[in-house]
């Protein structure tokens, strides 16, 4: 009997205390949303290509033929490669450091 009854008090405080937990803790979100700046491209020549990107094209995509060159109004460059009937489009920040790599757009 002394143990119902002890085991009822404790079950009572579990159940008086637990809307009040529920209630003690609030939860914020901050949502951050970072909006990249359209970079301009202009088609140029390989020629004006910066050094470091000359460097990385030449060990990276050996046997590759550059077809196209722009450069980014932020001193990007993307490089249109290709090996056959594969292409791909290289980017470089402004540094001539490697950013990424897709394939083309199809042609429509």
């Amino acid at each position: 009997m002394r143990k119902i009854i002890i085991l009822s008090a404790s079950a009572l405080a579990i159940f008086l205390a637990m809307p009040q937990m529920s209630k003690a803790t609030t939860v914020q979100n901050e949502i951050t949303v970072i909006q990249d700046k359209a970079v301009k491209y202009q088609e140029s020549t390989p020629a004006n290509l910066p050094e470091p990107v000359i460097k990385s094209l030449t060990k990276d995509y050996a046997g590759y033929t550059i077809d196209k060159v722009f450069l980014g109004d932020d001193g990007t460059c993307k490089v249109i490669v290709s090996k056959g009937t594969a292409k791909n489009v290289v980017f470089f920040d402004a540094r001539g450091e490697f950013v990424k790599i897709e394939k083309p757009a199809p042609v429509k």
